[in-house]
Protein backbone atom coordinates (compact mmCIF):
# COMPACT_ATOMS: atom_id res chain seq x y z
CA UNK A 1 0.00 0.00 0.00
CA UNK A 2 1.31 3.43 -0.92
CA UNK A 3 0.69 7.02 0.07
CA UNK A 4 0.72 9.72 -2.60
CA UNK A 5 1.61 13.40 -2.35
CA UNK A 6 1.66 16.35 -4.76
CA UNK A 7 4.17 19.21 -4.53
CA UNK A 8 3.78 22.42 -6.52
CA UNK A 9 7.21 23.99 -6.92
CA UNK A 10 8.71 26.84 -8.93
CA UNK A 11 11.15 25.60 -11.58
CA UNK A 12 11.80 28.64 -13.77
CA UNK A 13 11.78 32.43 -13.78
CA UNK A 14 12.70 35.06 -16.35
CA UNK A 15 15.15 36.73 -13.98
CA UNK A 16 18.41 34.79 -13.64
CA UNK A 17 18.91 35.50 -9.92
CA UNK A 18 15.29 34.69 -9.04
CA UNK A 19 15.53 31.50 -11.07
CA UNK A 20 18.64 30.52 -9.13
CA UNK A 21 16.85 31.23 -5.82
CA UNK A 22 13.67 29.33 -6.73
CA UNK A 23 15.53 26.34 -8.14
CA UNK A 24 17.67 26.08 -5.00
CA UNK A 25 14.57 26.16 -2.77
CA UNK A 26 12.75 23.57 -4.89
CA UNK A 27 15.78 21.27 -5.03
CA UNK A 28 16.28 21.41 -1.27
CA UNK A 29 12.60 20.59 -0.67
CA UNK A 30 12.73 17.65 -3.10
CA UNK A 31 15.92 16.39 -1.45
CA UNK A 32 14.25 16.59 1.97
CA UNK A 33 11.32 14.48 0.77
CA UNK A 34 13.62 12.01 -0.95
CA UNK A 35 15.63 11.49 2.24
CA UNK A 36 12.37 10.74 4.04
CA UNK A 37 11.57 7.88 1.65
CA UNK A 38 9.44 9.60 -1.00
CA UNK A 39 9.96 8.52 -4.62
CA UNK A 40 9.20 10.61 -7.73
CA UNK A 41 6.40 9.12 -9.82
CA UNK A 42 5.69 11.84 -12.37
CA UNK A 43 6.04 15.56 -12.98
CA UNK A 44 3.85 17.96 -14.94
CA UNK A 45 4.75 21.47 -16.03
CA UNK A 46 1.95 24.00 -15.59
CA UNK A 47 1.58 26.41 -18.47
CA UNK A 48 1.52 30.15 -17.89
CA UNK A 49 -1.46 32.18 -18.97
CA UNK A 50 -0.61 35.07 -21.27
CA UNK A 51 -2.62 37.63 -19.26
CA UNK A 52 -0.69 36.78 -16.10
CA UNK A 53 2.31 39.02 -15.40
CA UNK A 54 3.95 36.45 -13.14
CA UNK A 55 7.07 35.08 -14.85
CA UNK A 56 7.43 32.00 -12.66
CA UNK A 57 6.84 28.55 -14.13
CA UNK A 58 5.44 25.93 -11.80
CA UNK A 59 5.76 22.19 -11.89
CA UNK A 60 3.71 19.61 -9.99
CA UNK A 61 5.73 16.71 -8.63
CA UNK A 62 3.85 13.51 -7.80
CA UNK A 63 5.53 11.51 -5.05
CA UNK A 64 4.75 8.17 -3.46
CA UNK A 65 5.88 6.42 -0.33
CA UNK A 66 5.33 2.84 0.78
CA UNK A 67 3.19 2.56 3.89
CA UNK A 68 5.68 0.19 5.58
CA UNK A 69 8.36 2.94 5.48
CA UNK A 70 6.26 5.25 7.66
CA UNK A 71 7.42 5.36 11.23
CA UNK A 72 4.76 5.36 13.93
Amino acid sequence: MSIYKELKLVVKNSSWWKQKKYRRESASLLLYHRKNGWKLVKKNILTNKSENKDTRTFCIYYLKKNRDMISV
